[in-house]
This record gives structure tokens, C-alpha cells and sequence, in this order.
């Protein structure tokens, strides 16, 4: 497992404050940028010099995660 997922497994309940959103994350960081979109998350997490974050979408609870 890749420290960045470590890192969100670790602060799962922390993560459901993101709940619908895009999020972009290093463990190191923490979460970086937030947000409706994929782009979104990139270009904020850009304009503070990461270049290589985990990006993902953290679900609702009544929408499916596969």
C-alpha cells in the first residue's frame, strides 16, 4: 500500500468531512486541495507545488463506491 492511501486510511473519519468531493492528498501533507473536480483539485494542489498527489473522490454515504 502507497503511503499516500496509508495516509487516508489512517484518517478516515477526518476524510468524511470531504464527503462528494474530489480530494488531493500526500501523506507527508495531508489533505491538499478539495474540491468538484479532478482539475479543480490539480490546479490548487499545482499553485502550492505538489506535482504528484493521490487524487480521489471521497463518496457520500448513500452513493456506492466501486
Amino acid at each position: 500500500m502507497s503511503k499516500d492511501l496509508e495516509w487516508m486510511s489512517k484518517h478516515a473519519k477526518e476524510m468524511e468531512r470531504y464527503s462528494g468531493k474530489w480530494v488531493a492528498l500526500k501523506a507527508d501533507k495531508g489533505v491538499i486541495a478539495s474540491g468538484n473536480s479532478v482539475r479543480e483539485v490539480m490546479d490548487i494542489a499545482k499553485k502550492k507545488g505538489v506535482e504528484d498527489p493521490l487524487v480521489t473522490k471521497i463518496p457520500r454515504k448513500d452513493e456506492a463506491y466501486i
